[in-house]
């Protein structure tokens, strides 16, 4: 990472940033040409993987299916820092970007697990029922394992001089 000072170590706020974030963007590639999709995904704290949902056809899966390597990203935008002169305003954001390897799951089981890992962020007020397999045949559930990972943010922590304040 080139600005040290805007990294994130703390796995508790990476962790944080993936969880609340609602829209991820991810990076696929086939044939040197690159595609990005952005999805709901849900991060799972307990495995440390990504799981994501989508259509069983179309360009995302096509790359999937070529080439497994991926990169994703999320955001968290909190202000716009409005300064004069105007090219010195800037924005305050939290964001973590990730390159790990996604596979299509393919197991009943363990489609039907993530598929409400995923309800459970954008839906938790829906009583939790098993999918139907006719859902689960609908429906691509992909999991990306991360490999690497880096997380930073603007503006820059300030640093704490007092440690009795920590």
């Amino acid at each position: 990472m080139r600005r040290k000072d805007k990294e994130i170590t703390a796995k508790n706020e990476i962790e944080d940033i993936l969880s609340k974030t609602m829209v991820g963007r991810l990076g696929t590639c086939a044939n040197g040409i690159p595609y990005i999709t952005p999805m709901n995904f849900t991060y799972d704290k307990e495995t440390s993987k990504i799981y994501l949902h989508c259509a069983n056809e179309g360009r995302k899966i096509e790359n999937i299916r070529a080439n497994q390597n991926v990169c994703f990203e999320v955001e968290e935008v909190t202000n716009v820092l409005v300064k004069q002169p105007t090219c010195a305003s800037s924005v305050a954001y939290r964001s973590v970007i990730l390159f790990g390897s996604i596979k299509i799951l393919t197991d009943p089981h363990a489609k039907n697990e993530a598929l409400q890992k995923l309800a459970d962020k954008y839906a938790p007020q829906n009583p939790k029922a098993p999918f139907t397999d006719a859902m689960l045949n609908k429906t691509n559930v992909l999991e990306i394992e991360i490999k690497e990972m880096t997380a930073k943010r603007s503006p820059v922590k300030p640093a704490i001089t007092d440690p009795a304040k920590k």
